[in-house]
């Protein structure tokens, strides 16, 4: 997996996604971009990915006067992005793996 960043679009959105193309350039291109929303969950509010231009064919183009920010997004994100759109590996902190058992 490449480069996932997230932008922050002039309009409000969040769009996350593969960065295809080098970063210098206009536009910028996107594979398997997503959009993150907003949801409400039974303890508060979460986070979900949803198709950004899902009838699009193909990578999706940004203009980077349409970008307000961008970011590296949290591990978290990413592992969930992965899992949607790469290869499904997710990536632990060791802390995570301290109780593991290994049985022989």
């Amino acid at each position: 997996m490449n480069d996932v960043k997230v932008y922050k679009m002039i309009n409000g959105e969040d769009v996350m996604g593969e960065l295809f193309n080098s970063a210098m350039m206009d536009p910028l291109e996107l594979k398997n971009p997503a959009q993150i929303v907003l949801q409400r969950t039974e303890t508060g509010m979460g986070v979900a990915l949803a198709p950004y231009m899902p009838f699009a064919n193909g990578n999706v183009k940004i203009h980077k006067n349409a970008i307000a920010a961008e970011c590296t997004p949290d591990q978290n994100m990413i592992n969930e992005y992965n899992r949607i759109f790469g290869s499904g590996i997710s990536v632990v902190s060791a802390s995570a793996l301290k109780d593991l058992k290994i049985v022989s």
